[in-house]
């Protein structure tokens, strides 16, 4: 009875944590996907994406970033991989930080290469916007503009 009234009190906390955007336990899978994206003055574009075995599996590591690959299964977050495009903010002489807007930069994403899941998303953590990315990814797709932010 008190195992259920425990869990019953606890129900809301973990609804509240997926609200808040905790990310989950991380994944650890020896096969990665590598989401290769750029950022061309405000616009997202996923350029390619690539497949590879490590030599031992890697485990999701968890870092701080205005963006996010983020993967759910019937709505439930599976994993998040957070990350910055580079060169995009920048510290200005007060201390703080001058977003660059008319950047143009690319980067490589890690992302494990589960057999989880059913739906995956690129986020911007400053607004509104998601875009779809393929799940499970074409091996050696290439597009110019898979992802396009506008």
């Amino acid at each position: 009875m008190r195992r259920a009234l425990f869990l019953l009190l606890l129900m809301p906390a973990l609804a509240l944590a997926q609200v808040a955007g905790h990310d989950p336990a991380p994944l650890t899978e020896r096969a990665q996907w590598i989401f290769d994206l750029r950022w061309d003055r405000g616009d997202v574009y996923l350029v390619a994406v690539h497949k590879i075995d490590m030599p031992t599996p890697m485990t999701t590591p968890r870092v701080l970033g205005r963006f996010a690959i983020e993967l759910t299964e019937k709505g439930v977050l599976v994993e998040r991989v957070r990350f910055d495009f580079p060169g995009l903010a920048v510290p200005d002489e007060d201390g703080g930080i001058r977003m660059t807007a008319r950047l143009r930069t690319r980067i490589g994403v890690f992302f494990p290469a589960t057999t989880r899941g059913d739906k995956l998303e690129l986020v911007d953590k400053t607004s509104p916007q998601h875009w779809a990315l393929p799940w499970p990814p074409q091996v050696g797709a290439t597009t110019d503009a898979g992802v396009d932010a506008r």
